[in-house]
Formats: structure tokens, C-alpha cells, sequence
């Protein structure tokens, strides 16, 4: 099986010298889907973002979809990025219908007008949101907006899919729908390594959980 994540001694601290991840290693095999889970602070979204070559890594090796983050140049990052489906934590709609929120993120990444709708609406698709097109996003119930950030983290088709908290917030039923949706993704074959402070719901008890305390990996 091929190795689509392969983490280690990494470490990283920030411009204020405090240990942020300590000697992490980490893997995550292609096609599997694996939750990183640790309290809040534990350093969960700063590997993400390391993972996701949105931050500059300062020691340690990262191998990512075959390929070496830390020796990336600033366009090379760029266009790795293009590969990688990422929510962030902190994810907002714009102020537009649910559809041209995935179009927008699809312009952007240089598809053509038509090109971009016919992707748009396939992921939007894929997480049940073909309902709703032209409800504004930013006016979404919770589970929903998340179910966009979700479509727009896919609407490219990534190699790889990280989540940041796509739980938080969300009340029991949502938090099943979401854990159903993910389930439902995976089972299409998407690698994904999905960050939350848990506990994780029962319908996703047989993933691989990666115990994140204090910067450091202790189990998983």
C-alpha cells in the first residue's frame, strides 16, 4: 500500500521559542482515513497546516503525496496546494449562493466558466447539497456549512483531504451527519486525516484514532 503521509522528528515552534509539535512521526496510508485527536492547543491545526504546505516547516522530514514539503520553493508550494483539499477550523461562506461559493474556488484555480459549474455542482453533490444552490452560505444551518466547506475542500479532486474540527460546533445529530458523510467519502476511495478534539461519534469507533498532546504523538 502506498504511504501518502509520512511524517518524522518533526518539530516546530513559534517566532516566540514555544514548542508547538515535538519529534512527531506520523503516517497515513493512501486510501485510509485516520482522525488526529487531541485537546484544544495540542498543536493539531499547526500540522495540518505543515501537512497542507500553508506553513513553512523549520525541522523534521514531511513526505506528502510523494512529495518533500519542507524543500518545496513558494510556487511549487502553491501548486501543491492545488492537490490537497483542506477545511480550516475557522471556515466561512461568502456571502454568495452555495453553488458560487465552489465556483468561485474553482475560478480561482483557473477553470473555465463552464468547467467550473459542472465541478461545482459534482461535489456539492457528493455532500448533499444539491437542495440548496441558491441558498446564500452564509446563511447555512451548521451542519451545512460545513457539508460547503467540505465541497469546496473536494471540488478539485484532491489527492488528499484535511479536516480541522469539522465537528465543533455542531449538535449530536449534526456531528452523525457529518461522521455518515465522511464515512460515505472515504468508502469512494478519499484519503483523509481529519483533526478534532473529540470524542468521536460511535459510527466512526473502527478508524484509526493519532493521539495529539502537548505537541506530541502518544498513540495511533
Amino acid at each position: 500500500m502506498s504511504v501518502m503521509i509520512q511524517v518524522s522528528e518533526l518539530n516546530f515552534s513559534t517566532e516566540e521559542g514555544i514548542k508547538v509539535l515535538e519529534d512527531v512521526h506520523l503516517r497515513v496510508d493512501q486510501g485510509e482515513m485516520a482522525f488526529l485527536v487531541g485537546p484544544q492547543a495540542a498543536g493539531k491545526s499547526v500540522l495540518l497546516g505543515l501537512l497542507a504546505a500553508r506553513i513553512r516547516p523549520q525541522s523534521g522530514q514531511l513526505l506528502v503525496c510523494g512529495r518533500n514539503v519542507a524543500r518545496l520553493t513558494r510556487r511549487k508550494a502553491a501548486e501543491f496546494r492545488r492537490r490537497i483539499g483542506f477545511l480550516p477550523q475557522d471556515f466561512t461562506p461568502l456571502p454568495k449562493t452555495v453553488l458560487e461559493n465552489v465556483t468561485f474556488k474553482l475560478r480561482a484555480l483557473g477553470n473555465f466558466r463552464e468547467q467550473a459549474e459542472e465541478k461545482a455542482l459534482a461535489a456539492l453533490d457528493q455532500v448533499g447539497l444539491t437542495s440548496k444552490l441558491n441558498e446564500s452560505g452564509d446563511e447555512l444551518e451548521p451542519v451545512d456549512r460545513v457539508r460547503l466547506g467540505l465541497a469546496i475542500a473536494l471540488c478539485n479532486e484532491p489527492l488528499l483531504l484535511l479536516c480541522d474540527e469539522p465537528f465543533l460546533g455542531l449538535d449530536e445529530e449534526g456531528t452523525e451527519a457529518i461522521a455518515s458523510l465522511l464515512i460515505q467519502l472515504h468508502s469512494h476511495g478519499l484519503t483523509a486525516l481529519i483533526a478534532t478534539r473529540g470524542p468521536l461519534p460511535a459510527s466512526l469507533s473502527g478508524y484509526r484514532r493519532i493521539s495529539l498532546i502537548d505537541g506530541k504523538v502518544v498513540g495511533g
